[in-house]
């Protein structure tokens, strides 16, 4: 209870900091977007629970189905009653602000772990959100790979590449990728002895790539220049262990 209670302050906090997001107080022109790196399963727990159950954002990964949810016995049933919320659940992926804390990983070059970054007055900033497999059932991935671009075109292609290299793509503007990942999902819990663990993406991942070069300009000058040259990489400080991710969006009717 001590540290999901430690948890709360410092993103509350640092929320309020950021402008103000709680329901009193909310910019209804402004939408937030949060990344955030654990060092253990629990403690991504937590996190989901502030983001998902106290401040109702819809979250990316992890994502799981609700508890005792009643899987639908055909694909048919599954594309009619579950796809369509889900898959509609984080919009086209875009934000006003985005929010990162790397503070549990290990960049790969230096800079920043904890920053913010603002779209443009009157844009928007379009992610691309997506996970390249390790292992399934549940599903791990060896590279998280996060792309921002202030062009939802810019962003839908990126999305389409990644596709085509074996990316799973979590958020994107294209909504058949997004649909995508959840055949995938159902076709390994149909495969799988109709194991729930099969329909589960649980943010665990070997590193995260984070590719800020189309908007290089929007970072903190300290980080610029090397968002400029190459995406940012951060990586378990422990060799053999792995990242645990929380990616959230504010939720918007």
């Amino acid at each position: 209870m001590k540290k999901l209670s430690h948890i709360l302050i410092i993103i509350l906090s640092f929320i309020l900091w950021l402008g103000g997001l709680s329901p009193a107080l909310a910019d209804n022109k402004t939408v937030l977007g949060v990344t955030t790196l654990y060092s253990t399963p629990s403690e991504q727990g937590q996190g989901v629970t502030v983001y998902k159950d106290i401040l109702q954002y819809a979250i990316a990964t992890p994502f799981s189905l609700p508890p005792n949810f009643p899987i639908p016995a055909t694909k048919e049933e599954f594309d009619k009653t579950v796809v369509p919320r889900l898959v509609k659940g984080l919009g086209d992926g875009s934000v006003t602000k985005a929010w990162f804390d790397f503070q549990a990983g290990e960049a790969e070059s230096t800079g920043n772990q904890l920053f913010s970054v603002d779209a443009p007055s009157g844009e928007k900033l379009y992610s691309v959100v997506s996970g390249k497999p390790l292992q399934q059932c549940p599903l791990e991935v060896q590279d998280t790979q996060i792309n921002f671009f202030l062009d939802s075109d810019d962003a839908s292609k990126r999305a389409k590449e990644l596709d085509a290299q074996g990316y799973f793509i979590y958020v994107s503007p294209v909504e058949e990728l997004r649909k995508k990942v959840l055949d995938a999902l159902y076709d390994q819990y149909s495969s799988g002895s109709k194991n729930p663990s099969c329909f589960l993406v649980n943010g665990t991942t070997k590193k995260i790539t984070v590719d800020f070069q189309e908007i290089y300009t929007l970072l903190p000058p300290q980080l610029q220049q090397p968002a400029r040259e190459k995406p940012l990489v951060f990586l378990p400080k422990n060799e053999n262990e792995f990242l645990y991710v929380v990616n959230a969006r504010e939720s918007v009717s």
